[in-house]
Formats: structure tokens, sequence, C-alpha cells
């Protein structure tokens, strides 16, 4: 016992403990959102096995892909929430409430007309496209699919805009608060699916999941919204008064350059599902994603570490605190050592776990759980340089990276999945080599900006 409590000690002090008031707020923000993802990774793991149940394989799948390009569409802010994200942890620093409840109302007007452009978009590409080709399914689910498309667009396009309080809430240091509004919606999402399993509610339709996925999100946003602007954030929130145009270039500028590289984002992460329905069959994009939410734990728990940084580097970056950044990446690569023996365990006992798990409905290839493993522990040692050179802006170098992968990493997942006959798992190798590019350059960058030694690419 005494072995144990000597152990949490050293990791406490190590990773926890500060005598700094950014310091402090990391640590709570971390514990807070352990506790938080550690209800989330519970809620997901259990409704995953229900959601399955209720619509059956092929159907799980479709809802997968579906979800994959309904993630695309979260991007069309062309950047504009993390360029809020940066400009308001730099108002809030320098203590200018005017100036940020400026970037805050200018913002909300911008994604809220970006989000009245792309309703009408999505709305006529409900009924122009073949939706049954695109997620390779029968005719015969056409009209399902029309109904929970228009359904799920629709509030979609309305959380494009009230997501923006989550935003708010990182940017002021308190990525708890912000998670705890996905965490409450996750358990809302549960209990509608068990509901619907239960008394067999539209047993094995779409249009359920997608009414409990997507209005779970808009309740508690709009909730959530209401009472931070009525209370904590009421200094700041959105007024027409305070609505700058002019912000737009500001916010845009940084913006659409992280615009561009979550485009990369998206073709890296969000194309995987459909290849491997073109390629293989909707039904094989299950094992897949339950190899990905297995080994998707460690990015899970690390990034509940990683998550407060950003905006506590913007600050201390503006602050020229550089000693207490560099003793922060340096404890965080200690933190991903451990994540990768982690990983390393949960890999020897993968199989062990599906079979409890998800039982004899899917099998899970050996090489697939190896590949999806090293996938998560190259983004993950991307993410601890990516977040500090996120944070203090200098993301020319991550564009231009981002350009090239977006450019390669269909054809490769594709050359991989089809022509070397390795179907999914082919596709996830495809990404591991666009993440490989980052993963050399990255730290270098971060060693040229905290050493002052950047000079033109490295400093943009």
């Amino acid at each position: 016992m005494t072995q144990k409590r000597n152990l949490f000690e050293i990791i406490k002090r190590r990773f926890l403990k500060s005598d700094t008031r950014r310091g402090e707020g990391l640590k709570k923000n971390i514990l807070g959102l352990l506790a938080l993802r550690g209800l989330d990774v519970g809620v997901s793991y259990l409704r995953f096995p229900l959601t399955l149940k209720f619509l059956g394989t092929e159907l799980h799948g479709v809802w997968l892909t579906l979800g994959g390009i309904i993630n695309w569409f979260a991007f069309f802010n062309i950047g504009l929430g993390t360029g809020l994200r940066n400009k308001l942890a730099e108002a809030l620093a320098q203590g200018d409430t005017s100036l940020a409840r400026s970037y805050v109302s200018s913002t909300y007007a911008i994604i809220s007309i970006i989000s009245s452009v792309l309703l009408g978009l999505l709305m006529i590409s409900v009924f122009t496209f073949d939706w049954p080709e695109i997620v390779a399914v029968s005719d015969s689910y056409e009209s399902m699919l029309i109904s929970t498309l228009l359904i799920v667009f629709s509030f979609f396009t309305i959380r494009f805009v009230l997501k923006l309080v989550g935003i708010v809430l990182v940017a002021d240091q308190r990525p708890a608060l912000s998670q705890a509004l996905r965490s409450i919606s996750s358990v809302l999402f549960f209990i509608g699916i068990w509901v619907a399993l239960k008394y067999r509610i539209m047993y094995g339709n779409l249009v359920v999941i997608g009414v409990l996925s997507s209005g779970s999100v808009l309740l508690v946003q709009a909730v959530a919204t209401i009472v931070l602007f009525s209370g904590r954030y009421r200094h700041i929130r959105p007024s027409v008064k305070y609505v700058d145009w002019r912000k737009f270039r500001s916010l845009a500028s940084i913006g659409i350059q992280f615009f561009i590289v979550q485009i990369s984002v998206i073709v890296m992460f969000s194309t995987d599902n459909i290849i491997i329905a073109q390629i293989t069959g909707p039904a094989d994009v299950v094992p897949y994603n339950v190899a990905r939410k297995y080994f998707g734990i460690v990015e899970m728990l690390f990034m509940i570490v990683l998550e407060p940084f950003w905006s506590a580097f913007t600050q201390a970056y503006v602050k020229k605190e550089f000693r207490w950044i560099r003793k922060s990446i340096n404890q965080l690569l200690i933190l991903w050592g451990i994540s990768l023996a982690g990983s390393l365990i949960m890999l020897a006992l993968s199989g062990w776990v599906y079979e409890i798990w998800i039982g004899d409905m899917i099998t899970v290839p050996f090489h697939l759980s190896v590949l999806m493993m090293l996938f998560f522990m190259i983004k993950t040692w991307n993410n601890v340089f990516v977040y500090l050179i996120n944070g203090v802006g200098k993301i020319r170098l991550q564009l231009y990276m981002s350009i090239v992968i977006a450019v390669i990493n269909i054809p490769l997942s594709i050359f991989f999945a089809r022509y070397l006959n390795m179907g999914s798992a082919g596709v996830i190798l495809g990404t591991i080599a666009c993440l490989a590019i980052g993963a050399v350059l990255h730290p270098v960058q971060y060693k040229k900006i905290i050493n002052g030694t950047a000079r033109g690419i490295w400093d943009k």
C-alpha cells in the first residue's frame, strides 16, 4: 500500500503539482478531464454494442460512415473557431474585455452566416446525391437515409453555431467544463439508445440513432449557451453592437491556415470508413472501428493531460515564459513514453478484450490491432509539439505539410488496401505513412521556436 502511495506521489509531483496559478489551473482541468473522459469512455463502450445490436452490422457500418461524412462539415468554419481560441486567449491574458467581447461577437456573427449557407447546400445534397451508392448499400435504404440526413444535417448546422460556447471555455482555460458538455450529451445519447432497444422503438432504423445522437448534443449546447452567457461570461457574451467585421481578417489570418490544416485532418481521419466501405463493404467498417475505439483509449487519456496546454502555451508564449514551456514539453514526452508502454500491454491483451467486449459478433485481425496501436502512438507524439506550435500560431510549415498529406493520403490508403490486398489495415497504414512526416518535422520546429532560432517558414 505504501509503495502504491509513493508511486502516486511521484506522478503527482511530476505532472500535477505546481506553484504557479497556471499550473494549478492545469492540474484542476486535468483531474476534471480525467473523470469526465473516464465517464465518456465507459458510456461509449457500453453504447457501441447496444447500437450494433439495434442496427445490425450493415446499418451500423452505414452509421459509422455517415458519422465520418458529417464530421467533415464540422471544419467548414474555415478555422474561425481555432482563430477565436487563440485570439480570445490572448485578449483574456491581457485583461482586454472589450476586445474579447468583440472577438466573440464577430465570430458568432460570421459562423451564423456560414451555417445558413451550409444548411442550404446540405439540403440540396440530400436530394441530389446518390446516398445508397456513397455508403455502399442497397437502394432499399434510400428513404431511411434521406430521413436521417435531413434530421442530422438540420441539427448539425444549429450546433455549428452553438458549439462556440465550448471554444470560449477552452480559451478561458476551462477545458474540463467544455468536456462536461460533451459528457452530458453522451450520457443522454446512451440513455436514449438503451430505451429504444429495450422497448424496440423503430427497431433497426437509422432515424432513431440520428435523432438521439444529434439531438442530445444540440440540447446540451443550447442550455449551456444560455446559462454561461447569462452568468460567468456575461461580460463577453455575443452582441450585435460588438460585431466588428474587420475582426474577420485577424481571425481568418490564422484561422484559414488552421482550416487548411483541418482539411488535411478530414482527409486522414474521416475518409477511412468510406474507403473501406467502397473497397471491402460496409461490414468491414465495424472491426476497423472496434480496433480504433480500443486503442483510442490511450489517445483519450493522453489528450486529457495535453488539452489544457494549448491555451496555456499561448499565454506563456505571450509572457515569454520559455522555461515553463520547456519543462512542460519534457514532462509530456515522459508521459508519452508511459503511454507507449501501456499501448504494448493493450496490444498483448487485445484479443481477450475484444472477445469480452464484442463477443463473436466481430473478428478483429491482429495485424490491424498492431497498426492501429502504431497510428495512435505517432499521432500523440505529433500532438505534443503541435499543441505548442498551434498555441503560438507558427503553423505555416504545418500548412504546407497538410497540403501534401491531403493529396497523397487517399491514394496511399487505396493502394495499400486494394492493390496490396491489405483491406482495412492498408487504409490505416496509408494514414501512418502521412503522419510520419510530421513526426520528424514538428520536434525540429519546436526546438527552433523555443531556442529563438526559428527563421523563415519555421517562424511563420
